[in-house]
């Protein structure tokens, strides 16, 4: 193949220049003839066209002047006097021809987005359940310790105390009561079960307690730990058929359950069996396996 020694120099848009002897127009694209082969370029890519002598006949013309360009096929007359672009756009050279050591960046497929991953929905919100407490709760004593079987639990029950049968359910969900002879001072520990995570802080115990006392009045609340697990403990005080009785609220979960333990006593023997009520919360603990 004889390619003249200078010919065509085509600027592109983004400034790359292609020196070749343009031989054809077609589909909007130019057939320029290089040193490397036969390349075709897109109109639209072409900034400038700079003609120079392409033949030994044309080498006495002034630099950029073409006496006779290339004419363009029949099937696009005029189309090199209207040819505007930015970059040399991918084609396929002639099968005689290697191709243009040229990279187009419109050559490749535009890069799809792939579209942003869904949020997963968030968890349901947990809520206390309706859950009766077995017919049969069975239960035994190991000397000054109650064990729960049936919930797998176990307190110190101070000496001269006794468990209550048929105790007044004041928040409704009690599973034992112990207390004194002399029902001056009780500790019920009730459950309560909910659909997820329990919340402490919701626990319907304290509604219960503003519902059972008149002039109810909480008087503390701290965060402590029972059998090594986070709790809420709330001291408060309110009247009983005229009888003023301070009370301590602890709340300690297992699973998706909540275990409470009230301490109830009368205000003539608080400073007395406070200390009691807090030795039995605190030896509080659950046993291996699940309720």
């Amino acid at each position: 193949m004889v390619i003249p020694a200078t010919g065509e120099e085509i600027t592109l848009h983004n400034g790359q220049k292609i020196v070749g002897t343009i031989v054809g127009f077609e589909n909007d694209m130019f057939r320029v003839e290089t040193e490397f082969g036969f390349a075709l370029i897109f109109k639209d890519k072409v900034a400038t066209i700079s003609f120079g002598p392409s033949s030994p006949k044309e080498a006495g013309q002034k630099p950029g002047e073409r006496k006779n360009p290339p004419p363009a096929p029949k099937s696009a007359p005029g189309a090199l006097e209207k040819a505007t672009g930015s970059s040399l756009a991918a084609a396929k050279p002639a099968a005689e021809s290697s191709p243009v050591p040229v990279a187009s960046p419109m050559s490749a497929s535009p890069a799809t987005t792939p579209a942003p991953a869904k949020a997963p929905p968030p968890p349901p919100v947990s809520r206390p359940l309706d859950a009766p407490l077995p017919a049969d709760i069975q239960e035994h004593l190991e000397g000054n310790t109650y064990v729960n079987d049936t919930f797998q639990f176990a307190m110190y029950k101070p000496p001269g105390w006794k468990i209550h049968e048929g105790v007044p359910r004041e928040t409704g969900r009690a599973i034992v009561a112990i207390g004194t002879e002399d029902d001056q001072t009780l500790l019920i520990v009730d459950r309560q079960v909910w659909s997820g995570t329990p919340d402490l802080k919701r626990d319907t115990t304290e509604a219960s307690l503003r519902h059972t006392y008149e002039d109810y009045q909480a008087l503390s609340e701290s965060s402590i730990q029972i059998d090594g697990r986070a709790a809420l403990r709330r001291e408060f005080q309110g009247l009983m058929d005229g009888v003023e009785w301070h009370g301590v609220s602890v709340r300690v979960a297992r699973d998706n359950t909540v275990f409470g333990l009230i301490g109830l006593t009368s205000a003539e023997t608080f400073q007395f069996q406070q200390a009691l009520l807090n030795k039995i919360i605190n030896s509080y603990r659950f046993l291996p396996g699940k309720p």
